[in-house]
Formats: C-alpha cells, sequence, structure tokens
C-alpha cells in the first residue's frame, strides 16, 4: 500500500520576518521632507498675509473716497478726503497708523503768514464733516502720492517723481516743522463729485487749505515761547510738539510727532496704496538716510512704485478707478 505522505511536497519556510520600523537615512529624509515643506508654508502664508493686508487696505480707501464723494454730491459743497497718521503719544514704540477723515471748508479764511509774520495769503480753514467717522487702515499700510510742491531751498527731484506719504519739505533734508512745508495728503472733490486738484473758485494766493484738527477756531492763539515758530497771529498749529527724532519709530518718512500737527493740505492727482511693513521686512534698510529711502521705496523704482496699488480718478465724474499689481 502506498504511503501518501510521501506524495505531499514539502512546505517552504517562510523567511523571517524584516525588522519593523525606519532605518536613520529614511528618517532623516523624511525630516529633510518636512523642513522643507514647512518653509514653504510659512513663506507662502507671509505672502498670504502681506497680499492680504494690502487689499483690505485698498478696498478700504476706494470705499473711503466713495463716502468722501458722496457726501460731496449730497452737501452740494467740495469735501476732501484727508490722510492722517495717528498714534498714542504716550506709546512711542507703537507704530503710528493711517487714518482717514472726511473733511470740508468752514468758510473760513485765516491770513497765512510767512516766517516774518507777513501777510502772503488767506488759508482756507477745513474741518471734519460731522456724522462720518474717521476710517483706521490695517498697520503697515500706508498711502503715498506724487509731491510737486517744492520749498524755496527744496532738494532738485524731479517734480511728481518722489512719492511721499507724510511731507516735510524739503525732502526730509532737515528738521524744521513750519506751515510753509509740512504736508498732509489729500483728495478732493467738488460739489457734484467730480476730482478736483484745487480749491473751486479760488487764486494762488487764497488756494492753500488745512485742517483745525483741535478746532481752536480762527482766533489768535497764544503764542508759545518754547516753539520760535508758533506766531500769535497765526490760527494754524503747524509746530506742534518738537521734531521727530530720525532714529526712533516716528521714521523720516512720517515726520508727523504731535497728533494736531495741521499740516497744509496737499491735494494729488493719484494714490498709491502699499505695505509699508512688508517694505521694511524686506528692505531692511536705514531709511532716515535720503538717498537710501528714495532708492529703496520712494523713488521711480522703489518698493510703492513697483509693489503698491495705483488710484486715480476720472477728470470729470471723480469715481475712484483702482489699478492693482
Amino acid at each position: 500500500m502506498r504511503d501518501e505522505r510521501h506524495d505531499i511536497l514539502p512546505t517552504r519556510r517562510p523567511r523571517a520576518a524584516r525588522a519593523a520600523g525606519f532605518t536613520i537615512i529614511e528618517l532623516l529624509v523624511v525630516i529633510g521632507v518636512i523642513g522643507i515643506l514647512a518653509v514653504i508654508t510659512t513663506l507662502g502664508a507671509r505672502r498670504l498675509t502681506a497680499s492680504s493686508r494690502l487689499a483690505s487696505g485698498t478696498n478700504a480707501v476706494t470705499n473711503a473716497l466713495g463716502i468722501a464723494r458722496a457726501a460731496a454730491i449730497r452737501d452740494s459743497a467740495p469735501t476732501a478726503l484727508i490722510f492722517r497718521p495717528v498714534w498714542d503719544p504716550t506709546k512711542p514704540f507703537i507704530p503710528q497708523r493711517v487714518e482717514m477723515v472726511v473733511v470740508r471748508w468752514t468758510g473760513e479764511q485765516p491770513p497765512f503768514l510767512n516766517s516774518a509774520g507777513d501777510v502772503i495769503g488767506y488759508k482756507q480753514r477745513y474741518r471734519p464733516v460731522a456724522g462720518i467717522p474717521a476710517i483706521q487702515l490695517p498697520e503697515g499700510i500706508k498711502v503715498a502720492a506724487p509731491i510737486y510742491q517744492y520749498p524755496p531751498g527744496g532738494n532738485a527731484f524731479p517734480e511728481g517723481s518722489v512719492l511721499v506719504t507724510q511731507a516735510e519739505l524739503p525732502l526730509m533734508a532737515t528738521c524744521a516743522e513750519s506751515a510753509t512745508c509740512n504736508r498732509q495728503i489729500a483728495v478732493l472733490f467738488g460739489p457734484r463729485g467730480e476730482f478736483l486738484t484745487r480749491p473751486p473758485d479760488t487764486t494762488l494766493l487764497d488756494a492753500m487749505m488745512f485742517v483745525d484738527w483741535n478746532n481752536d477756531g480762527a482766533l489768535a492763539t497764544p503764542n508759545d515761547p518754547a516753539n520760535p515758530n508758533d506766531d500769535p497771529l497765526d490760527v494754524q498749529d503747524a509746530s506742534e510738539g518738537g521734531c521727530a527724532d530720525s532714529s526712533s519709530n516716528y521714521e523720516k518718512f512720517w515726520w508727523q510727532d504731535h497728533p494736531n500737527d495741521e499740516n497744509n493740505i496737499l491735494l494729488v492727482p493719484f494714490l498709491i496704496v502699499y505695505d509699508d511693513k512688508a517694505a521694511r521686512e524686506l528692505k531692511g534698510t536705514n531709511w532716515s538716510n535720503d538717498t537710501n529711502l528714495i532708492n529703496e521705496l520712494t523713488g521711480p523704482t522703489g518698493y510703492i512704485a513697483q509693489f503698491g496699488d495705483r488710484i486715480t480718478f476720472n477728470r470729470f465724474s471723480g469715481i475712484p478707478e483702482r489699478r492693482v499689481r
């Protein structure tokens, strides 16, 4: 009788199971890939955050311009939107931010005096429009515009080639706050909503404007012995505080060191909204130096011109027209 056990083929014994886990090389490769992905994700998140901040700021500026234009049409009165640096003077290390305020002429034109106290013209006094709250831009977002007005002795840059936010002229070269030099950027709309570059029905002698932030009226202000630029006959408080320290957080590009500084209004043909916080992180330049400031930030090839969102205006309708990057 045949033994069937001999017909059964012997089965192969399974190989020993491989040891569980990863090798050192595999772990290093995985850690490296995770590190690369983390860096890419961080950079992407920063770009997204900066882009969102700039888009939010541009939308806010466009909306504020629309509010000012609507107010001009509603009340049939020239109305301006002014861009004002604001901050808490008791907290000097908190960066300044931009506040947008709708302002309107009060009908008063106090005299404009030169340094000798002589009347050289008349200046329209503006006040914030009641019932329209100020709008503050996100931290780091600023608004720039070309500058076309240089005082005597100013730097010889071609007009319109340099962009400014809060202009102390001549272009940050000296620390001399005065009604003659200081500027605050603004956009003016006429009673039909049209875009204006000067107050209507004015001559060269009475086309100047300022905002009376502390609302001290068209009365003579007391002379401040500590402030040689404070003339008792001049109602414009253009030299509040001292001079901004260029080595502090109040960089020369702002140059406003008191919330009530009543600088002259600079009516501009277009605006550029840009991310100053991102510019400083990217450039890291010492912008207390005029040459660095213009080359890196404010000049024709600077950061603002290359990476800012431009807002122009239809000359007839006054409607803002955005042109983003």
